[in-house]
C-alpha cells in the first residue's frame, strides 16, 4: 500500500517538474509568437510584405520558370514560397524577359532580390549575397555519337554553347581561353543547337540537363563530362536593404535538411530505374510472401483459437442482440417528439455501456448529465448551462475536450492518471475512474458530443462502437424529424399559395384528375374537366382544339402546350347563360413519383372583353380618322363648285355676264374630277388590284420613273444623281406599280426640298445584298422628324397643305404586296432616305 502511494506522488513530482520545465521552455524560446525575428525585423517585414519586388530566372526549368498559365514553378519557387511560410510574408514576383535584363534593373534598384544566382566579384558590386543554400553541378551536354567521356582541357576546336550572362560562361573564359565559347539565350535554346549539330557541345546546370532531355524528349544528347565548376546559388539583395539581408539569413538557416531533400527529390531526377530493378520491388515481394505466410500461419492458429471463444462469443451476441434491440427501438420512435428521442437514446446509452453517469451536450442546446441512483435503474436528469456554440466553460472540460481535440471516439480507462487534477469535472464526479466520449459530426464539424462515465470494468471497443452507434442514430433521427418538420411546414406554404391562387390548378395523372384547386372548381362550374357530356358547353368555333387536348390527356401524352378556348358556363337554372375565354397550359410533372400533368387554367374573359372593346374603339377611331380625311379632300372642291354654281346663277339673272357661265362650268368639271381622283385613289387604296407580276430588271421602272421626273425637278433647280447597279439579278414586280412607287418617293423628296436653300440633291440607287434587292432614295432635304417616322405610312397622315395623305400608305401597300419592305431613316446626304427590299428570282 505503501509502494503504491509512492509511486503516486512520484507520479505527481514528475508531472509537474515536466510541466515547469515545459513553461520555461516556451517562455525562453519565444515560441508563443513561433517567430525568430526581432521585433525591428518584422516590423520592417510587415511594412514591406507584397512589396518586395523579386525577378526569377526565365526559361531556367526545373531551377525556376514560368508554367503556361504564368504561375512561378521550379526548384528556387518551392525555397522561395517555403520562406514566405517561415515568415508569413509574400515577395512581389515580376516577369522579366532576360537574365541579361534583370542583372541590369538590379543594378537601377528596380528589383529588390535575385532569387538564385552565383555571388561573383562582378555581381558584388551592386548586390549583398545570402549564403549559397543550393549547390549545382555543371556538366558537358554532347550528341550520343561521341562515346568518349570530356573534360574542359579536352574541348579545344569544339563550338561550345554557354547560357548568356551565366556564371560558368565567366568561369570557362577565365580559365580556358583557348576554348570557342558561343552565347545562348537559355539551356534550351543550347540544347535544341547541340542536336541540331548547330554546337558541339553545351555548359549546362546538371538539372537543368536532364528536365530539358526529358520535357523535350531530346534522345540524341547524353551527359558526357564535368566541367568542374559548381554553382554555389544564394539570393541577391539591394545592398541598401542590410535588414532584408538579416531576415534572408534567418530563413535560410530556418530550413531543415529534411526539407532540403523534399525540394530536391521533387525536381531532380537522375535516371529512369526499372521497377523491378528497385530494392522497394524485391522489398514488396517479400513482404507479399512474408504476409501470405503470416496470413496462413494465422489462420491455423485462429482456427484452433476459435472452440476457446465460442462461449465468450456467444455472451457477447446475446447482449449485441440487446444493443440491437434498442438500436432498432430507438429507429421506431417515429412519433416521439426530439426530447423523447433524446432521452431514450441517452438512457439507452448507459444502460448498454453499463455507466454509471452519462454526460450529453448539442451546438444548439444546453447540455445534459444523466445519473444512475445507486440502487436504481432510474436516472436522474441535470441541465448543464453551456453548449458548443458557445463553449464549454472549464468545469465541464474533463468530459468534453478529449473528443473536441482529437476529433475522434475517446476510451480512458486510466481516468485518474491522465487527470490527475481532476480537472474539468463536476465536484460529484471528481471519483471518476473510467471514461468514454464520442464527437458527432455534421460534415467537418462537431455537432453534438456524447460521455459515459464510471463503468464497473473497463471500456473496450464494443462500448465504442455501441456509444457511437447510439449516438450516430440519435443524432439521424432528430435531423430527420427536423426535416419532417421543415417538409410539412413547406407543403403547407405551398399549399396555401396553390388554394390561394388566382387561376385554376389541376394534377392529371393517368387520364383521371386526382388533384384540383378551388379556383379551379370555381372558374369551371359544373362543367366536368374535358369530360365528353361538357363538349356540347364548348364554343363550336373552339371544339375541335379542345377534343384535341382532352384526347392527348386521355392517351397520357405528358406533353407541354398551350390552348385558349370558349365555354359556356352556368352554375344555377335560375342565372343566366355565360361565355367563358380561358387559357389552358398543361406541363409534364411528377408527382408523387409518377408522371402526371400539371393543368393550369386563367381566366381570359376580361381581358378578352377588353381586347374586343379596344378593337372596337380602334376600328371607330380610323372609320373617323378616314371620314375627316375624305371630308377634308372632298369640303375644298365642294366649296368650288358652290361659288361657281352661284355665278352661273347670277349670269343668268344678267344677260350681260352670259359669257362667264363657260368658264364656271370648267370650274365645276375640273372640281368634280378632283373628287373622283380622291375616291379612286381611296379606293385603290380600300380594295387594290391584284398585281399581276413578270420577272424583270428592277432598274428599267426606277429609270422610267426618273425620266419622268426630270423635266419637274430641273424646273425646281433639283439635280437627281443615280446609282444603279447594271448586274442586279431579276425579280418578280409589276413594273407600273413599281414605276408609281418610286415617282411618289422622288415627289415626296422634291416638295421637301422646296424650302431648302443652295445645292438641292436626289439620289436614286440600286444593289444587291445576299438574296435581296435594295432600292434606296436619299435626299438633302430637312428630313422627317423621329416621332413622325412610325406615323407616314397611316392613310391620310400628311403634313404637307394640298395631299391626301394616301401616296406613302398606297406605296407601302404595293411594296408589301411584292413581299417586301419599305422604311424611312436618316440619310448620309443630310435628309431623308426611304429603302426598300424586295426579294430576288431564285431559280429551283
Amino acid at each position: 500500500m505503501d509502494n503504491q502511494r509512492i509511486n503516486l506522488i512520484l507520479r505527481a513530482v514528475i508531472h509537474d517538474v515536466l510541466f515547469w520545465l515545459a513553461i520555461l521552455f516556451y517562455s525562453t524560446t519565444g515560441f508563443a509568437g513561433n517567430d525568430i525575428l526581432t521585433r525591428d525585423e518584422r516590423k520592417w517585414l510587415n511594412v514591406h510584405d507584397g512589396k518586395i519586388r523579386l525577378a526569377p530566372a526565365p526559361d531556367w526549368e526545373p531551377m525556376e520558370f514560368f508554367d503556361k498559365n504564368g504561375v512561378y514553378q521550379g526548384m528556387v519557387a518551392d525555397y522561395i514560397r517555403l520562406i514566405e511560410k517561415k515568415f508569413e510574408f509574400k515577395f512581389k514576383i515580376v516577369r522579366i524577359k532576360s537574365w541579361e535584363k534583370i542583372l541590369s534593373l538590379a543594378k537601377e534598384r528596380k528589383i529588390d532580390i535575385i532569387s538564385a544566382a552565383q555571388a561573383t566579384p562582378a555581381r558584388k558590386l551592386f548586390m549583398n549575397w545570402s549564403t549559397p543554400y543550393l549547390d549545382i553541378k555543371t556538366t558537358i551536354i554532347v550528341e550520343k555519337s561521341r562515346t568518349k567521356t570530356f573534360t574542359l582541357d579536352q574541348m579545344q576546336g569544339m563550338k561550345i554553347g554557354v547560357p548568356k550572362e551565366y556564371a560558368v560562361g565567366k568561369f570557362i573564359r577565365d580559365n580556358y581561353p583557348e576554348l570557342t565559347l558561343t552565347d545562348v539565350l537559355n539551356g534550351n535554346e543550347g540544347m535544341h543547337k547541340v542536336s541540331f549539330g548547330e554546337l558541339d557541345a553545351m555548359i549546362i546546370e546538371v538539372p537543368n540537363a536532364l528536365y530539358v532531355i526529358e520535357t523535350e524528349k531530346i534522345t540524341n544528347l547524353r551527359l558526357a563530362g564535368d566541367t568542374g565548376f559548381e554553382l554555389n546559388l544564394g539570393l541577391g539583395i539591394r545592398k541598401d536593404w542590410p535588414v532584408l539581408a538579416e531576415i534572408i539569413e534567418k530563413a535560410l538557416a530556418n530550413i531543415s535538411e529534411k526539407e532540403h531533400k523534399e525540394i530536391h527529390a521533387k525536381w531532380i531526377r537522375l535516371e529512369t530505374i526499372r521497377f523491378y530493378q528497385t530494392q522497394i520491388f524485391w522489398y514488396i515481394v517479400s513482404a507479399i510472401a512474408l504476409t501470405v505466410l503470416f496470413i496462413t500461419s494465422s489462420i491455423l492458429i485462429w482456427n484452433r483459437m476459435l472452440k476457446n471463444q465460442v462461449m465468450q462469443r456467444t455472451e457477447e451476441l446475446r447482449f449485441n442482440e440487446i444493443r440491437l434491440e434498442a438500436l432498432l427501438e430507438l429507429n421506431e420512435r417515429t412519433h416521439a417528439s426530439i426530447r423523447e428521442t433524446i432521452d431514450f437514446a441517452f438512457q439507452q446509452m448507459i444502460r448498454l455501456t453499463k455507466s454509471n453517469f452519462g454526460y450529453l451536450a448539442f451546438e444548439d442546446q444546453k447540455g445534459i448529465m444523466y445519473e444512475v441512483n445507486p440502487g436504481s435503474t432510474f436516472s436522474i436528469k441535470k441541465k448543464i448551462e453551456h453548449n458548443l456554440a458557445t463553449g464549454f466553460g472549464a468545469d465541464t472540460e474533463g468530459f468534453w475536450g478529449d473528443a473536441i481535440r482529437k476529433g475522434k471516439p475517446s476510451i480512458s480507462n486510466k481516468y485518474e492518471y491522465l487527470n490527475l487534477y481532476k480537472k474539468g469535472a463536476p465536484t460529484e464526479h471528481k471519483k471518476n475512474f473510467r471514461y468514454i466520449s464520442v464527437p458527432v459530426f455534421s460534415g467537418d464539424k462537431i455537432v453534438a458530443v456524447a460521455g459515459m462515465g464510471n463503468k464497473k470494468s473497463d471500456y473496450d471497443s464494443s462500448d465504442l462502437r455501441q456509444l457511437s452507434l447510439l449516438t450516430q442514430g440519435m443524432w439521424r433521427l432528430i435531423q430527420r424529424k427536423k426535416n419532417e418538420r421543415a417538409i410539412q411546414k413547406s407543403e403547407k406554404r405551398f399549399r396555401d399559395l396553390v388554394e390561394n391562387s388566382p387561376n385554376g390548378i389541376a394534377i392529371i395523372q393517368d387520364g383521371t384528375v386526382v388533384y384540383k384547386n378551388s379556383r379551379q372548381s370555381e372558374l369551371m362550374g359544373n362543367l366536368g374537366l374535358f369530360d365528353s357530356p361538357a363538349y356540347k358547353h364548348i364554343h363550336q368555333d373552339d371544339l375541335k382544339k379542345a377534343k384535341q387536348l382532352y384526347e392527348q390527356i386521355v392517351k397520357g401524352a405528358l406533353v407541354q402546350s398551350e390552348m385558349d378556348f370558349r365555354f359556356f358556363k352556368s352554375s344555377d337554372q335560375n342565372e343566366p347563360v355565360t361565355m367563358k375565354w380561358v387559357n389552358c397550359i398543361t406541363r409534364p410533372i411528377d408527382h408523387q413519383d409518377k408522371k402526371a400533368l400539371l393543368l393550369i387554367t386563367i381566366d381570359m374573359t376580361r381581358a378578352k372583353e377588353l381586347e374586343r372593346l379596344l378593337a372596337v374603339q380602334d376600328k371607330m377611331a380610323s372609320l373617323g380618322h378616314v371620314s375627316a380625311g375624305i371630308a377634308h379632300e372632298i369640303r375644298n372642291p365642294l366649296s368650288g363648285i358652290n361659288i361657281y354654281i352661284r355665278t352661273i346663277e347670277k349670269s343668268f339673272e344678267n344677260p350681260e355676264k352670259i359669257h362667264k357661265i363657260k368658264p364656271s362650268i370648267d370650274a365645276i368639271r375640273s372640281a368634280s374630277q378632283k373628287m373622283e381622283s380622291v375616291i379612286k385613289r381611296v379606293m385603290n387604296f380600300a380594295k387594290p388590284a391584284e398585281p399581276k407580276f413578270d420577272l424583270i430588271d428592277i432598274n428599267v421602272p426606277i429609270l422610267e420613273a426618273v425620266d419622268l421626273s426630270n423635266t419637274t425637278l430641273h424646273k425646281k433647280k433639283i439635280s437627281i444623281r443615280q446609282k444603279l447597279d447594271k448586274n442586279l439579278p431579276h425579280c418578280h414586280a409589276e413594273p407600273n406599280l413599281i414605276e408609281e412607287v418610286i415617282l411618289n418617293l422622288i415627289n415626296n423628296a422634291a416638295d421637301a426640298l422646296l424650302v431648302k436653300k443652295g445645292n438641292r440633291v436626289i439620289e436614286v440607287s440600286s444593289n444587291a445584298m445576299h438574296d435581296k434587292l435594295v432600292l434606296s432614295i436619299d435626299d438633302n432635304g430637312p428630313g422627317i422628324p423621329r416621332d413622325l417616322r412610325q406615323k407616314i405610312f397611316e392613310p391620310f397622315f400628311t403634313t404637307k397643305e394640298n395631299s391626301t395623305g394616301i401616296g406613302l400608305s398606297l406605296c407601302h401597300r404595293i411594296i408589301t404586296d411584292h413581299k417586301g419592305t419599305l422604311k424611312v431613316v436618316s440619310s448620309e446626304l443630310g435628309g431623308t432616305k426611304f429603302i426598300i427590299e424586295m426579294p430576288v428570282f431564285i431559280q429551283s
